[in-house]
């Protein structure tokens, strides 16, 4: 698995996840040359299925909106 990293939800609690990627080089491509997907994120924090379906979905929406934004 690769990837590992941390998010922090509204409510101010952190959970580990980690992006699986297929192929794994996929991590450091452009977002333009790999559309990251929900089944790419998998959360390591232990939690109940509908925790884990929303916290993916959560996940990724943040990763795409910061993707979105250029560095200068």
């Amino acid at each position: 698995m690769n990837g590992e990293s941390f998010y922090l939800d509204i409510d101010g609690k952190q959970w580990q996840y980690m992006l699986v990627t297929d192929p794994e080089a996929a991590l450091y491509w452009n977002a333009s040359s790999y559309k990251l997907k929900l089944s790419d994120i998998k959360i390591a924090t232990k939690c109940s299925l509908e925790d884990r379906k929303r916290l993916r979905r959560e996940i990724l929406k943040d990763i795409q909106e910061n993707d979105d934004e250029v560095i200068v």
